[in-house]
C-alpha cells in the first residue's frame, strides 16, 4: 500500500522503524512486519530476494540490513522510483534497483529464493506476476510473500495507472475513492485511494482472490494469512525442504483472532482520523471563502456598531485565530 506519503527520509540509510517515515501511522509498509518477514527468510535460508514494489524503500532498507549478516543479494523493482529509493540505491551499491515493471522483468530473469510481492494491488497484475514466477521457476516455486491480503485490497483492486490494465481485465474504477470496512462501495470520508474498484468482491477482484485462483491451478501450496497492517501473506510449497519448519513458526499467527481484532480496531481509528481531517479541511475552505466575502465584511461592521464597548460578536481576527493563522489573544 503506497498511497500515503510520509515525511522526507532523513538519510539514505533509513531507520528500520517504519513509523519514522509514516507520520500518519497508516502502516502502509511491509516493514511493519519486518521481524516476521526476515524470520521467514532466515527459516528458508534465502540467498537471493526480489522485492516487487519497493516504493520509498522502507522495507528495502530493512532487507539490506538483514542481508549484511545473511550475505543474500537484494533486488528491488519499481518502474518509477521515488527520490528516497534512488538515494538508498546510491548509498548502498549492493542494492540492485530495477526500474521497470514487474511483468516486463519476471519473464526474463532467474527467479530468486524469495519474492516479495507488494506492487500494483490488483488481480490482473498479481495474477500475471504469479504466472510468470511459476513458469520461470520450473517447479521450484520460491518462497512468496505478499502485502495487502486483508482489507482493503484482499477483495478489491486498486490501480496506480488504470490505463496500463486492459479494459477487459480492469474493474470499473472510482477515482479519489474513500473506502471503509463493511461497505462494498465507496464513502465520502474513508481511507483515500486515487483509483480503486467501485465495488468490493466478486470474481477477478483483489489480491487475495488472485492468490486463491493461483493456488487452484498450482496445487500443493500452503498459504498463511497474518491479519496485521492490512494483511501479510506467506505462500510456499508443502514439499519444500523448509515447509515443516516454516509452518511451525507461522502457524500461531495464521488468522490469529486477537491480531484480527487489533487490526480492525486500528483501521477503524485510521478512518476516524482521515474523516476528521477531511471535515476540518472542508470547514477551513468554507471559513476562508467567508473571510473573502463582502457579506462577512458588512456583518462584521454591523456587529461592531451594535457592540461598541465589547467589540464585534465575530470578526476576521477571531476567524484567523480559529484557523491558526495568528496566535489567540
Amino acid at each position: 500500500m503506497t498511497l500515503y506519503a510520509g515525511s522526507p527520509l532523513p538519510e539514505a540509510r533509513k531507520s528500520t522503524d517504519p513509523q519514522a517515515v509514516d507520520p500518519n501511522h497508516v502502516g502502509y509498509s511491509l516493514a511493519n512486519v519486518g521481524e516476521l518477514l526476515t524470520a521467514c527468510l532466515d527459516t528458508v535460508g534465502a540467498q537471493s530476494v526480489l522485492e516487487i514494489g519497493a516504493y520509498r524503500g522502507e522495507l528495502t532498507a530493512l532487507l539490506l540490513e538483514w542481508a549484511e549478516d545473511s550475505g543474500a543479494s537484494i533486488a528491488a523493482v519499481d518502474p518509477l522510483p521515488p527520490d528516497e529509493l534512488r538515494s538508498l540505491a546510491s548509498a548502498r551499491p549492493e542494492l540492485d534497483l530495477l526500474e521497470e515493471t514487474s511483468l516486463d522483468l519476471l519473464g526474463r530473469i532467474e527467479i530468486p529464493d524469495a519474492v516479495i510481492l507488494d506492487g500494483d494491488h490488483n488481480y490482473f497484475t498479481l495474477s500475471g506476476e504469479l504466472r510468470l514466477i511459476a513458469e520461470r521457476s520450473a517447479g521450484r516455486l520460491p518462497l512468496l510473500m505478499f502485502h495487502d491480503v486483508g482489507w482493503p485490497h484482499g477483495r478489491r483492486d486498486s490501480y496506480y495507472a488504470p490505463e496500463r490494465i486492459p479494459d477487459d481485465d480492469r474493474q470499473p474504477v472510482a477515482e479519489n475513492a474513500g473506502l471503509a470496512p463493511g461497505n462494498p462501495g465507496t464513502v465520502a470520508d474513508g481511507l483515500p485511494f486515487a483509483y480503486a474498484a467501485e465495488r468490493e468482491g466478486g470474481e477477478r477482484n483483489g489480491v487475495l482472490t488472485a492468490i486463491e485462483d493461483f493456488m487452484a491451478v498450482e496445487h500443493g501450496l500452503r498459504l498463511v494469512r497474518i491479519p496485521a497492517f492490512f494483511g501479510f501473506g506467506v505462500l510456499w510449497r508443502e514439499d519444500a525442504a523448509y515447509a515443516e519448519q516454516l509452518a511451525a513458526f507461522l502457524d500461531p499467527f495464521d488468522g490469529n483472532p486477537v491480531m484480527a481484532r487489533l487490526e480492525a480496531n486500528r483501521v477503524a481509528h485510521l478512518i476516524k482520523v482521515f474523516a476528521l481531517g477531511a471535515r476540518l479541511a472542508r470547514q477551513e475552505r468554507e471559513l476562508r471563502l467567508m473571510l473573502g466575502s463582502k457579506a462577512f465584511t458588512l456583518a462584521e461592521a454591523f456587529s461592531r456598531l451594535r457592540r461598541r464597548s465589547d467589540g464585534p460578536a465575530f470578526s476576521r481576527r477571531r476567524v484567523h485565530q480559529a484557523l491558526g493563522d495568528i496566535e489567540p489573544d
